[in-house]
């Protein structure tokens, strides 16, 4: 880390009193200008102790956090204020995120990295297996006069059902992030079944993005697309995907997605096992997976 003497470097904890400060320097390094603050309290919720602040001189200068699920773990929204990049703080923050996955035995880690984080991620031994399309919604579909029957949204009695038909399209369990998200509007979770009842897809339209989706077969992750896009927003959503993914980027190039851009997938770690070029159609975020 190259941190000039006069100033003092340390990481702690994000802390509620420090989500303000931390959202700004977040909103500035990804450059954007409507808040990350929902995305910080959910660190705070889900997994208390798991994100951290850079203060430099006592003012938060960065931010990173890492989300285990046991069998893998994410690191995301790194960030550091742009005016002093290149100074080493997302290395204390890489290595401050690292060393908390190692203390729980997170056997890999996994993250979506820009091409600006990439070399740092390359340094600490994370490798590209594959790549994420980030698209978003840039002309309006028709949608047919009836959408399909077999979509309905989420009744609580069917969560853990869900669960269960996400865990191994996803490579572990995410029961506590899946039920924080649908916590916020149950009627904007979806659920396709197939002509037996059983769940084949799900998909959760979040304010501003299409995630999670998981569905069997494009066919099922269709149905669930017309549904959503039945629904309201407030602006165009994303949609995050692999860039092996075909059928996902089909469909949704078809649907009126256009991409905007690709971040290297990256892994640190053991292999993991699960169906990100088939059956995961739109992550979470780029931080959760």
């Amino acid at each position: 880390m190259e941190i000039p003497r006069e100033a003092q470097l340390s990481i702690r904890p994000l802390t509620e009193d420090l989500l303000d400060a931390t959202d700004t320097v977040v909103m500035a390094a990804y450059h954007v200008t409507h808040s990350r603050k929902d995305r910080l309290r959910r660190y705070l919720d889900l997994q208390p102790g798991s994100s951290f602040v850079a203060l430099l001189d006592k003012t938060v200068a960065g931010f990173g956090a890492v989300m285990d699920y046991r069998w893998f773990a994410y690191v995301g929204l790194m960030s550091v204020r742009p005016d002093i990049q290149k100074r080493g703080i997302g290395a204390a923050l890489l290595e401050q995120c690292l060393a908390w996955a190692h203390i729980r035995q997170c056997p890999s880690l996994l993250l979506d990295a820009t091409p600006a984080g990439f070399p740092l991620y390359q340094r600490y031994g994370f490798v590209e297996g594959d790549q994420t399309v980030v698209l978003q919604q840039t002309r309006p579909t028709v949608l047919p006069h009836h959408l399909p029957n077999t979509v309905a949204p989420l009744r609580m009695e069917e969560f853990s059902e869900v669960v269960s038909f996400d865990t191994p399209a996803f490579g572990a369990e995410r029961r506590a992030v899946l039920a924080a998200y649908c916590a916020d509007d149950p009627q904007r979770v979806l659920v396709a079944r197939d002509v037996s009842g059983h769940i084949c897809g799900y998909l959760l339209a979040q304010a501003g993005v299409l995630g999670p989706w998981v569905a069997r077969t494009v066919e099922d992750a269709e149905r669930l697309l017309l549904h959503t896009l039945a629904l309201p927003f407030m602006n165009a959503p994303s949609v995050f995907v692999s860039a092996q993914h075909h059928h996902a980027l089909e469909l949704l190039e078809r649907s009126g997605f256009t991409q905007q851009r690709r971040l290297s997938h990256m892994r640190k770690g053991q292999p993991v096992q699960r169906s990100r070029q088939e059956m995961l159609y739109g992550q979470t975020s780029l931080g959760l997976g």
